[in-house]
């Protein structure tokens, strides 16, 4: 199938019941001159762009192994688009933006496709690719100059553009640009929250589908200028000598975030920076002024997304006191604070991963869910603790809303016996994307939050229910912002 586009003819090619486009270009190579800078649209091309694999990946410190065939670049502003056999126009468009700490992961993920999620329904999907990391998230104005004032959302900037292409050329695809739905996991909910509260994106698109992610890695400048620090300092630059970051070797910049994780928690060095140019106010302003819009969005977390901990090793205070400073800055008097609460009740190692699955998820989720409802945003929340046979951990849900199962998977997707329940989530999600409501019959009913006191809350565990729930049961004291420097 070839479909003309405003930059060219692409030609699709059949994958698992739907016609896949790899690999589009959305953008010019972010090299060179471009280091560090906003997108810029890709030029038109002659003949017939032929999308049949997969784009770079953006470069990153993640072990290669299956990725090695697609390979890794800066040069990785791709998207693919998934649509039905079948003609088709004015359809739901998934904008699905890929997890992985804003550090990892890509848009050629295993399973997180368009035949797995939307399974010969009348939807489209997208998934972008955007920069990772230091390439994606360095905040350079304080070294490099006001040129550089964008560099601390580059990684962001890369989402709306290709959120604009899609914008611009999603209906011939026959996708409905006025029914765009941004979905994440992880750093993609995240991300889906960071464009939610940033006015370019506003009218591009509708709904939002957030899991384990809302906007608190959004930083403040100082922070963002004290973690850019540290990576030059790994880099051997001082502000006198920071230009060398433009023509150095981007894998010796890769090299150098990844010392960097020995002094910051990995999943907290990088994310978009309060900048005053792409976002403008905190999202809490952002929020209370009213200045979301008319959209739909469905939230939630997981139980016990980081208990990770080894539940018969006892855990010392100063151990603990290391890693909440590597987390949260100058928050980390307060995840102490909390963690010793627990403790009066909790494991020493149960304590600790209740506080880091609070602090880094929990509460940021359920700060924003009540933000939202507060102001007017039709919001849909829940709680995922369906254990299977596995613990609710971080990620554990998305085998079961991609219909993947742990034969295919080598065991990461969900156990043969739980198809039931994989049908009930696939059904539960695409009816949001679908109707922008998440209730089926599959589920009770499911009410949403509407105001700023009590909420509800679907409880995903064996047998879903739905639970009233006090929207300020966050801990007050936390800012939205999870590590302040």
């Amino acid at each position: 199938m070839i479909i003309e586009t405003k930059s060219g003819k692409v030609e699709g090619y059949p994958e698992n019941g739907m016609i896949a486009f790899k690999g589009i270009p959305f953008a010019k190579p972010p090299v060179g001159e471009l280091r560090f800078k906003p997108p810029v649209p890709a030029e038109s091309w002659e003949g017939v762009y032929k999308a049949d694999k997969y784009g770079k990946r953006s470069l990153q410190t993640e072990e290669q192994g299956y990725c090695d065939e697609i390979g890794f670049s800066e040069d990785c502003l791709n998207l693919n688009i998934w649509i039905p056999e079948h003609e088709g126009n004015k359809r739901p468009v998934i904008f699905y933006i890929h997890g992985g700490g804003h550090f990892s992961g890509a848009n050629s993920d295993t399973f997180f496709d368009g035949p797995h999620l939307i399974q010969g329904r009348e939807a489209v999907m997208v998934a972008p690719n955007y920069r990772l990391g230091a390439l994606g998230y360095l905040y350079l104005k304080e070294f490099l100059g006001e040129e550089y004032a964008d560099s601390g959302n580059c990684g962001l900037l890369d989402q709306l553009l290709a959120l604009k292409w899609v914008h611009e050329n999603i209906e011939a695809f026959g996708g409905d640009k006025n029914k765009v739905v941004l979905m994440g996991q992880s750093a993609g909910a995240k991300s889906a929250a960071n464009l939610m509260v940033t006015p370019a994106a506003k009218g591009l698109f509708h709904r939002a589908i957030m899991q384990s992610g809302a906007t608190q890695c959004i930083r403040d400048t100082h922070t963002a200028t004290r973690l850019a620090e540290i990576i030059l300092k790994e880099l051997g630059l001082k502000k006198a000598n920071a230009g060398e970051i433009l023509s150095m070797d981007g894998e010796k910049i890769i090299e150098a975030q990844k010392r960097a994780y020995q002094q910051v928690n990995i999943g907290h060095l990088f994310g978009p920076v309060l900048d005053g140019r792409t976002i403008l106010e905190t999202p809490e302003d952002y929020i209370q002024e009213g200045k979301v819009g008319d959209i739909e969005v469905l939230i939630g977390y997981n139980r016990q997304e980081l208990y990770y901990s080894d539940p018969e090793k006892e855990k010392t205070e100063e151990e603990v006191v290391q890693a909440f400073r590597a987390a949260y800055g100058l928050n980390w008097k307060l995840a102490l604070e909390r963690y010793r609460q627990f403790c009066k009740t909790e494991s020493t190692a149960e304590a600790f991963d209740h506080v880091q699955t609070e602090f880094v998820y929990g509460n940021a989720t359920l700060r924003l869910t009540q933000l939202l409802a507060a102001n007017g945003v039709k919001t849909w929340s829940y709680l995922w603790n369906f254990t299977g046979n596995k613990t609710p951990y971080h990620f554990t849900e998305m085998p079961y809303i991609f219909n993947y199962s742990a034969e295919e998977s080598e065991g990461k997707g969900y156990d043969r016996r739980d198809a039931a329940y994989c049908a009930l989530m696939n059904e539960t999600w695409m009816s949001f994307i679908l109707n922008g409501n998440p209730e089926n019959v599959l589920l009770p009913k499911w009410l949403p939050c509407t105001t700023s006191e009590m909420g509800y809350r679907m409880y995903f565990e064996e047998r879903p229910h739905l639970e009233q729930f006090n929207l300020r049961s966050y801990y007050l004291k936390l800012p939205m912002q999870v590590i302040r420097l």
